[in-house]
């Protein structure tokens, strides 16, 4: 009779298993009272942990609320000190303000308006863009709407001829636009100007259309000698200002924010040309200009 090893090898394995199995449930049942101690000792330190943890979440949702009362005064603040700041920088400066992309919030033409009154600037028109159709495809058939001879330059001269009634204070173009549904007109258009700027960037990759209508814009203004500015929310997601700088005009990256609205007037009051706002093509936050101090009467 042949003897089967693997039978005794799982046998006495068995019985030390079993073995193991009784001196762990032994000591247990003898070191009862230590697991209990254990485990106290244990949901102690875990409330604790949740006091210190709770604590903390206080802390922080009072230096919060403390940092949030903190901004806001300090917006306040900007918000009144701003006047100060800009009086009277632009005086006689006639500025029409061109908003080429209607996925930018209508209020911001506005908060641009109202920053450069301050300054002394007039704003006789803003012309806000609507959405054009793809050019590529309708070109000819908009050409003709708008009255201009089609072929390969017909945009480029459309925003020419469009730029110089800007500066002689002329209004058939920009009826077109508005007739067309292109654009809404508003203020005076007839009135000169002197200055553009330019209030581009994107919240829709598909609607950015800064090669077709702000590089002709850009164009056209600087040759018929108009001041442009090419600014942008910094909350727009598609940027418009390598563009803007590849043309050389001034940049604004954050015309959104108070300083940026600062940066235009200053930029505009000095004639420092450059890039300014916080994002990565910004050279500096404001423009260098050496604002007078105020005096006091009978100084």
């Amino acid at each position: 009779m042949m003897v089967d090893y693997r039978y005794y090898i799982s046998s006495l394995a068995a019985v030390f298993l079993a073995l193991g199995i009784g001196i762990v449930i032994g000591g247990a049942l003898i070191g009862d009272e230590e697991i209990v101690k254990g485990q106290e000792m244990l949901i102690l330190s875990l409330e604790q942990e949740f006091e210190q943890l709770r604590a903390e979440k206080k802390y922080l949702q009072d230096s919060l609320k403390a940092s949030a009362v903190e901004l806001e005064v300090l917006r306040q603040f900007n918000r009144e000190l701003l006047p100060l700041v800009v009086h009277d920088l632009l005086r006689e400066r006639k500025v029409g303000i061109i908003k080429t992309n209607h996925t930018i919030e209508p209020d911001l033409t506005g908060e641009i308006i109202k920053v450069l009154t301050q300054a002394g600037a007039q704003v006789p028109v803003t012309i806000n863009f609507g959405e054009w159709p793809e050019l590529a495809l309708q070109g000819p058939a908009l050409a003709a709407q708008l009255g201009v001879e089609a072929g390969n330059t017909w945009l480029a001269q459309f925003f020419t001829a469009l730029c110089g009634e800007l500066a002689r204070g002329e209004a058939a173009l920009l009826s077109a636009l508005q007739t067309n549904n292109l654009a809404q007109i508003d203020g005076q258009a007839e009135a000169a100007i002197d200055t553009v700027i330019l209030l581009g960037g994107s919240y829709e990759e598909r609607q950015t259309k800064v090669g077709e209508l702000d590089t002709h814009l850009i164009k056209a203004a600087k040759e018929h000698g108009l001041t442009v500015v090419g600014v942008e929310p910094l909350s727009a997601p598609y940027s418009y200002v390598k563009q803007y700088k590849n043309l050389d005009v001034v940049t604004i990256d954050n015309i959104d924010t108070l300083p940026g609205q600062v940066a235009l007037i200053l930029a505009l009051a000095s004639g420092e040309k450059g890039d300014y706002g916080v994002k990565e093509s910004a050279r500096a936050l404001l423009p260098k200009f050496p604002l007078k101090p105020v005096l006091r009467s009978g100084q």
